[in-house]
């Protein structure tokens, strides 16, 4: 039995170091587990920024911007742009002839002139260069002198009546408006429309408008007027009765005059 004994021990380090090798490979993981779970990384947490209050809006009234017109409120039926717009047209071209006195011979002249039936009102405009309708009226006898005015240089006249984009005007400087005579007459009842002047002529009657303001001006037997385009026109112009001016007023106003 002496020849066994070496090989035994051989076998039994062999066993031994291959029990060491299986103990050292399942040990190699359970180190690195170990490692990590003692050296496990930082966790980081994002920091949180403050807290955020809500406030509800502050209660603010809406602001609408508010354009400035001409008219006042809504047009009334049968107004004077209405009325003015509805009647026949005369043509510009006919109204360019003059005479720069009353006795002197008419011709060819700028601007535009005209006459109502009667010849109790004369206007011209586009010969004054301030985009001014001047007109001159027998009927126009009461406007004062303005108090500022310099004689020197104004002619001061109170048969006038001027229109422009300010509105209308009762007397004036002559020498700053001249108005042409003889010149032609605008038939009764129609219309005449110059830059932004409109005017209708009612046989010795004539009312005016200016469309960029809708100021305007009436000159009757009555004398100066201020009017406004959206301002309803006298019966008399409309051709009116009492009853169907009752009935008129009851219908919703429409963009056609009634005829005449």
């Amino acid at each position: 039995m002496q020849g066994y004994g070496p090989r035994k021990r051989r076998f039994l380090t062999a066993l031994t170091g291959a029990t060491l090798a299986c103990f050292a490979v399942v040990a190699l993981p359970a180190c690195s587990l170990l490692e990590i779970d003692e050296t496990p990384s930082p966790i980081v947490i994002p920091e949180t920024d403050a807290p955020i209050t809500e406030s509800l809006p502050s209660s603010v009234a809406p602001t609408s911007a508010q354009r400035s017109t001409g008219a006042t409120g809504p047009a009334s039926p049968w107004s004077f742009q209405r009325v003015i717009k509805a009647a026949p047209r005369a043509s510009n071209s006919q109204f360019q002839i003059g005479a720069t006195s009353e006795s002197g011979d008419r011709s060819e002249v700028s601007g535009y002139h005209f006459s109502t039936e009667d010849r109790s009102v004369r206007c011209s405009t586009g010969n004054n260069g301030a985009n001014t309708l001047a007109c001159v009226g027998t009927e126009l006898k009461d406007a004062r002198r303005p108090a500022d005015s310099d004689s020197s240089k104004c002619d001061w006249q109170p048969d006038y009546a001027t229109l422009d984009a300010n509105g209308a005007t009762a007397g004036a400087c002559a020498n700053s408006y001249p108005v042409l005579f003889r010149s032609r007459i605008l038939p009764s009842g129609s219309s005449l429309t110059i830059d932004r002047f409109a005017c209708l002529a009612d046989k010795g009657d004539l009312y005016c408008i200016e469309s960029s303001s809708g100021k305007g001006f009436a000159i009757t037997a009555d004398g100066f007027e201020q009017i406004r385009s959206d301002e309803r026109a006298p019966r008399a112009l409309l051709g009116l009765t009492t009853e169907n001016e009752s009935s008129t007023e009851r219908t919703p106003s429409s963009d056609v005059a009634p005829t005449r």
